[in-house]
């Protein structure tokens, strides 16, 4: 499964907390490292915290070549993997074993090329305003996110 996460950079294009940092903040206090009221609001820290998250997650990768950096549609593409078993989680400790592990689950899928899992998604188009999909995606995405960290 292919999905994306609106990723606007904050000093940029309208950028406003309660819309493009809400999947960030609700990964923040679902973590326990924010509290409303008791901290001041980090949408900074929020958003390199759930990357690192994201990063770290044995079944999901970025699909960088699908990915927009810039502007005011930037976003990150992800594909889910299949599940690993337990001799591949057990490789997780160094990088270079990570990397031959991202590697061999491409191989698993059947193809290493991205374009075979986007279903569409690189010839299509996305627009410069998010608001008509981004507050369902963002409960939606965060639903699936946060049942795949577990309790």
């Amino acid at each position: 499964m292919i999905f994306q996460i609106p990723w606007k950079h904050a000093a940029k294009h309208g950028w406003d907390i309660n819309k493009d940092a809400c999947l960030f903040r609700s990964w923040a206090i679902h973590t326990g490292r924010y509290k409303a009221g008791e901290k001041e609001p980090d949408p900074k820290t929020w958003k390199a915290n759930f990357r690192c998250a994201m990063n770290s997650l044995p079944d999901i990768e970025e699909v960088k070549d699908q990915s927009r950096n810039k502007g005011s549609s930037a976003v990150r593409v992800y594909r889910m993997l299949p599940p690993l078993n337990k001799n591949q989680r057990k490789e997780r400790k160094s990088k270079s074993s990570r990397d031959a592990k991202s590697k061999a689950k491409r191989k698993l899928c059947g193809d290493s090329s991205p374009d075979t899992f986007s279903d569409g998604l690189s010839s299509s188009t996305l627009p410069d305003d998010h608001s008509s999909y981004t507050t369902p995606g963002y409960i939606c995405l965060e639903r699936v996110l946060l049942s795949l960290a577990g309790p």
